[in-house]
């Protein structure tokens, strides 16, 4: 795909999540960072030392982050991590990688943290391969990449987003809120607040 189809995608993807939260969702929807700019998303990119795929960058262009009382915007309760905690992130990870005294891979330096539980985790999360543009999930104790048709690229992985908060009964978590706060079900427990959506 071209350049401009992948940020066109993207932006028509996002644009349908932030409609959906604004209508069903607002105290999430408020609490959405602003979009970054060039130049920050350019100093990100500077601190990891890699380049960052013109998909992530248009998705860090649009939103900066998201979660409000505990409860994840993103697939899996997760939220996205702010690009100064993504380097962070990423220099945690390298330097696990650097420890390791087996020949495990722990972290490579083609993967870009996108998603975790907080801003500072290193336990677990998604990244993104910027060989491969697809997403793949980390923990800190296994890398056990998920099989080839369960893996999204970003533009992918939006578009499903998108669909599982406009038809809910696609989706393998059932969207609501608690609140007016977004919060998947499966991550509120027996919170009788939450309401599906």
């Amino acid at each position: 795909m071209s350049d401009d189809t992948v940020i066109r995608q993207i932006t028509d993807s996002w644009r349908r999540i932030e409609a959906w939260l604004e209508h069903h969702a607002p105290v999430t929807h408020a609490a959405l960072g602003s979009g970054a700019t060039q130049e920050e998303i350019d100093a990100a990119e500077a601190a990891l030392g890699i380049a960052v795929p013109v998909e992530l960058r248009t998705l860090w262009g649009l939103v900066s982050g998201g979660s409000t009382g505990g409860y994840g915007l993103f697939l899996g309760n997760a939220m996205l991590i702010g690009l100064d905690e993504v380097a962070e992130v990423y220099r945690s990870k390298m330097r696990e990688q650097a420890d390791e005294e087996e020949a495990d891979i722990v972290w490579n330096s083609a993967w870009v943290p996108v998603f975790s539980s907080n801003c500072h985790d290193t336990v677990s999360g998604t990244y993104l391969n910027t060989e491969t543009g697809l997403l793949w999930n980390w923990t800190k104790f296994a890398h056990q990449p998920p099989d080839d048709d369960e893996q999204d690229s970003v533009v992918t992985y939006l578009e499903k987003l998108a669909d599982y908060l406009e038809y809910p009964d696609m989706a393998p978590d059932r969207p609501g809120t608690v609140e007016g706060a977004l919060a998947w079900r499966s991550f509120v427990g027996e919170d009788e607040s939450w309401r599906p959506a």
